[in-house]
């Protein structure tokens, strides 16, 4: 997985939903999670869901699109 300046993004356990990795998100100094990318079925995608209380600037929002579209080139 790629490494990003402040998050991480990983599966967990092999976790799986709706036939697809589940990948969680968490911060690289306290390794809280602070949310979850799942496959989203009747959007037929994936989506972000954030942890109560979490912000988000736009680098780290960034990467987390950047890591959907690798999800996205790998699944074609």
């Amino acid at each position: 997985m790629k490494k990003y300046k402040f998050i991480n993004i990983r599966q967990v356990n092999n976790e799986i939903f709706e036939r697809h990795p589940v990948y969680r998100i968490f911060n690289n100094k306290t390794e809280t999670q602070l949310g979850i990318l799942s496959y989203y079925k009747p959007w037929k995608q994936y989506v972000f869901s954030s942890q109560p209380e979490c912000v988000f600037n736009d680098s780290c929002l960034k990467d987390v699109l950047n890591f959907i579209e690798s999800i996205k080139a790998c699944e074609k």
